[in-house]
């Protein structure tokens, strides 16, 4: 598998001016963070969220954390829980599992993302696979993340 079709033709349309970093074959966001040799707390990783309603939600948070669900939980007032993986394989079908790209409007989908992710000069973020990693400016990323709720929403996996 390559890049999602679907992230390219968003990151395009948007004019966002982006590279491609290429690594050996990874299993997540963390694992391509070091397979490509960038600090895992620039690497933005999503992860999808729904409620019993039927409504779904990305969370965007670095690499090298946790998603705080009782937190979002709290910030926005619903009851969402992890989207079930076999949901998920459906929805973003022309990604690898796991390698979800963090770019929720290109998906249709309302998003939360980390405080932290937004004083980074710039983000890295795997595109659709696990073999290369998407470089944009904190420029193109803060205005791919304009709509999105801005919040502390993660807790780091390391102290």
């Amino acid at each position: 598998m390559s890049l999602s079709q679907r992230v390219v033709s968003y990151l395009d349309q948007q004019k966002v001016r982006y590279q491609t970093l290429f690594h050996d074959h990874s299993h997540s966001s963390l694992g391509s963070a070091i397979a490509a040799h960038v600090p895992s707390s620039k690497v933005a990783k999503a992860v999808v969220l729904e409620d019993d309603r039927g409504y779904r939600m990305m969370a965007v948070l670095p690499a090298d954390s946790k998603v705080d669900l009782a937190g979002i939980n709290d910030i926005l007032n619903r009851r969402l829980r992890l989207m079930k993986e076999q949901q998920l394989y459906r929805y973003f079908e022309d990604c690898e599992n796991g390698a979800i790209p963090p770019l929720a409007q290109a998906f249709n989908l309302d998003a939360i993302v980390d405080h932290s992710l937004m004083d980074l000069p710039d983000i890295y973020f795997e595109g659709g696979d696990h073999r290369s990693l998407i470089h944009l400016s904190q420029r193109d990323f803060s205005r791919m993340m304009r709509h999105a709720v801005h919040a502390s929403i993660s807790r780091p996996v390391f102290h």
